[in-house]
């Protein structure tokens, strides 16, 4: 019996090759007051430093935490990804640029400058986020009615120190859609 070849044109194998790759890390959230469960995820994750550790976990409002891409280059590319069990109302998104435990980690760090935001309704838009560690609205151009909102990174405000990209909080608004339905 002749062995069955597979036949892969010279110029993809080379591309396949070249193109780092990609890993997403996700880890499951419980619901809360106003959303289902989630799946929550990011395109890369920065190796741990000592007992700092950099993954989709440390998501939240906490300050003191926050994601860190690990992949190479500026951090443009990168995402952050929540999937909903069931379908969700939000307006507008919260983001928490940076790694903001302190000052100086702040702007050692790159923050996101320009980001894009899908959701699984077919929004589709670009904002620009101010250079603060403080949590900021992005406010969506109509209410989503989605499982699925993503946040890409198109541009990037540089670190001092490192090129990794931080983010400490991201999250539709809930509360907004509860008093808007009284």
């Amino acid at each position: 019996m002749t062995p069955l070849r597979l036949l892969v044109p010279a110029s993809f194998a080379l591309a396949a090759l070249a193109a780092p790759a990609r890993a997403e890390v996700c880890i499951d959230r419980s619901g809360g007051q106003y959303s289902s469960n989630e799946k929550l995820c990011v395109s890369s994750v920065l190796k741990p430093q000592g007992t700092n550790t950099y993954g989709p976990e440390q998501l939240r409002s906490d300050a003191a935490a926050a994601w860190c891409e690990g992949a190479p280059g500026s951090g443009a590319g990168e995402y952050i990804r929540i999937v909903y069990a069931d379908v969700v109302r939000f307006r507008t998104l919260m983001v928490g640029n940076g790694y903001a435990k302190s000052k100086t980690a702040y702007f050692a760090n790159a923050r996101a400058r320009t980001v894009r935001i899908e959701t699984g309704d077919g929004l589709r838009f670009d904002a620009v986020l101010e250079d603060r560690a403080e949590p900021q609205p992005i406010r969506l151009p109509r209410v989503a009615k989605t499982r699925e909102v993503r946040l890409t990174v198109v541009d990037v405000y540089g670190g001092d120190r490192f090129k990794d990209l931080c983010m400490h909080f991201f999250s539709p608004n809930f509360e907004e859609m509860e008093s808007e339905n009284r």
